[in-house]
């Protein structure tokens, strides 16, 4: 899965848990609101069942009163019931209320509220008759209205107190509900939001430590890069944003890799181009040995053969020797060449610094004439793994900087001089320093910058120490350098050994 595709479930996940907190707030906000608006309601009938009983009173009263001032006692019989009624209404429609909010039948609550209404309306009727009745009567002046009283406490007040009850008991349960709908409340604002960060905890975490491990991956690998280590590649599984980051990264050591090849070929060859002047003239000694030697040989076997002696036999042979001999310097110097111009393929093996420190000097000794003493102190070291001939290239690259920073003319009081030493753990460390002119400090930083230079135009590309550095960070490396103006210069090399058990280079 694409990071997006990734981002946006997270962000799917989240609105969904939002949405169901959400849901959850509003069912518990709408059941509060039910439960709130159910027990008001339930009030209110207790309430009204209480004014039906004040009501009755009242009604004893008034018909009392409107009798004795010659009133009409069914207007007023009138009036009580049309307010109890509009009470009788109100309870009817709270019941019907509670009903819809339940979803329950409540069936013996309406018949129950059926039977006190007509209780009541049948005792409203015979209390006006009663004291309607009175003047006709004798006898009644003063029992109506404890006789009236007494058959509303007999007729209807066991079905108000009956739905006083039931409403009580009404009210009771609602508290329980709200008792339990509050504690539900509670755990749901504790639980929900506490599982939803767990889910986007763990949700966030199966994205991110991934993405983080491999943009630690393309971090160490960029700075692998960086470092000149362009053989490895980076973990492109996936088919996500960073799998053709790493890709890309791949792609690009592989070409750098190519260019860097390059690089040092086109360095090794520039270095062969200042070599051609002093192999010229090391090839030309061992040249001239061979034709006056030659043509010695020649000379005596052409003359009439009347049998060598002893003594001239041995000058032939001599002359074959000296012949031999630089045949044989020539052959070594070919092979210095072809060493150092050949297009490697970069593979590394057991390479003994001290073996090449040799090869190098006789390459670099006409640009030392005249110039320098070179001292050569590398023996006994481990071996170092590593690729002799572009080893090779980074020695050769700074002896001949270091006989170029050193003026002509004093050969005894100059000096360049390679040592090695171990280091621990597991590394060595080569030294290649001279008596020259040494290095401004505003260029001591930029020496090793491709293209810097402080030759004369023409004399220098300025790849040199820069395909050195290259060089030896693609083996593991590392090279630094100290100089002062006047005291000379001292490049620092430090190289890995082949293995803890490696053999040592033989002492010289």
């Amino acid at each position: 899965m694409t990071i997006r595709g990734k981002v946006l479930l997270l962000l799917a996940v989240a609105l969904g848990l939002v949405g169901v907190m959400g849901a959850a707030l509003h069912e518990g906000s709408s059941r509060g609101r039910l439960m709130r608006a159910w027990e008001l309601s339930a009030y209110e009938q207790r309430c009204l069942i209480s004014q039906l009983r004040g009501e009755a009173l009242v009604l004893l009263d008034e018909l009392r009163r409107g009798h004795g001032s010659g009133a009409n006692t069914e207007a007023v019989l009138g009036q009580s019931r049309r307010r109890m009624g509009s009470h009788l209404t109100r309870l009817r429609e709270l019941e019907e209320a509670q009903e819809r909010w339940s979803g329950v039948s409540r069936a013996e609550e309406k018949e129950h509220l059926l039977r006190m209404n007509r209780a009541l309306m049948l005792w409203a009727e015979r209390a006006e008759e009663r004291v309607r009745r009175v003047p006709s009567e004798p006898g009644l002046e003063g029992a109506h209205p404890w006789v009236t009283i007494t058959e509303f406490g007999r007729d209807v007040e066991p079905l108000l107190a009956a739905a006083l009850e039931l409403e009580a008991e009404e009210l009771k349960a609602l508290e329980l509900l709200v008792d339990e709908g509050l504690s539900l409340g509670a755990l749901l604002s504790a639980t929900i939001p506490m599982a939803s960060l767990g889910v986007l905890l763990v949700l966030g975490l199966r994205i991110l430590v991934p993405m983080n491990r491999r943009l630690r991956e393309l971090v160490a690998g960029a700075e692998r890069i960086g470092g000149g280590e362009l053989r490895g590649s980076l973990p492109d599984r996936g088919r996500d944003e960073l799998s053709a980051l790493a890709r890309a990264f791949n792609r690009m050591a592989q070409e750098l890799s190519a260019s860097q090849a390059r690089l040092i070929h086109a360095d090794r060859m520039a270095s062969l181009g200042r070599t051609v002047a002093s192999v010229g003239h090391e090839i030309n000694n061992p040249l001239t040995y061979v034709v006056t030697n030659l043509s010695y040989v020649q000379e005596a076997l052409s003359q009439p053969h009347s049998g060598l002696s002893e003594e001239g036999r041995q000058g032939l042979l001599e002359a074959l020797e000296d012949a031999r001999k630089g045949a044989e310097r020539v052959r070594f110097i070919a092979q210095d060449l072809r060493s150092l111009s050949r297009q490697d393929d970069a593979s590394t093996g057991l390479v003994d610094v001290a073996a090449v420190v040799r090869d190098v000097a006789r390459m670099a000794s006409h640009e030392l004439e005249g110039r320098a003493r070179l001292v050569e102190d590398c023996a006994g070291v481990p071996l170092v793994r590593a690729n002799a001939t572009r080893l090779g290239q980074v020695f050769l690259n700074l002896i001949v900087n270091a006989a170029q920073a050193i003026s002509l003319g004093d050969v005894e009081r100059n000096e360049i001089r390679v040592t090695a030493r171990s280091l621990e753990p597991g590394h060595i460390a080569v030294d290649v320093s001279d008596t020259g002119c040494g290095i401004p400090p505003e260029n001591l930083e930029r020496i090793f910058d491709p293209f810097f230079t402080t030759k004369p135009e023409g004399e220098g590309t300025g790849l040199g120490l820069a395909v050195c550095r290259n060089i030896i960070q693609s083996l593991g490396g590392g090279i630094t350098v100290e100089s002062a103006p006047g005291k000379g210069t001292t490049f620092h090399i430090t190289l890995p050994v082949a293995s803890a058990g490696s053999p040592t280079a033989p002492a010289a």
